[in-house]
């Protein structure tokens, strides 16, 4: 069997008085001087929103105010060249049809890059300017 001991009260020490809480007195607050605090927290805000309003709006004007499109690329005057992509090819069957002679490997990589790096398919047209 176990027991458990819990301890007693401590012991009184004679000549001390008991310490026992006393609740603070209760504070009473006029109507107006809570209408009055309402009053500035409104201000307050009122300030706060109006801040932020021109401060956004000072932000926005810095930007430039211009149009939100990219303007068009110049035109070279030369038509679009496009090639149809046959069952085989390669980017560099492709390029070696540009360029009969010479290093193909700077021509290559401007074709993929303007691709965006995704495989061929048969029947896709891939630009060639």
């Amino acid at each position: 069997m176990t027991a458990i001991a819990y301890p007693g009260p401590p012991p009184r020490r004679e000549g001390r008085p008991d310490l026992r809480v006393v609740p603070p007195p209760a504070r009473r607050r006029s109507p107006r001087s809570r209408a009055a605090v309402y009053r500035r927290r409104r201000v307050a805000v009122l300030v706060m929103v109006a801040v932020l309003f021109f401060a956004a709006r000072a932000a926005l004007a810095g930007l430039g105010g211009g149009p939100l499109t990219a303007p068009e690329a110049p035109t070279s005057g030369r038509p679009a060249v496009t090639y149809v992509v046959r069952p085989g090819d390669t980017w560099w069957s492709i390029a070696r049809a540009l360029h009969p002679s010479g290093d193909l490997r700077a021509t290559v990589d401007r074709l993929v890059a303007a691709h965006g790096g995704v495989p061929l398919q048969a029947g896709e047209r891939v630009a060639l300017n």
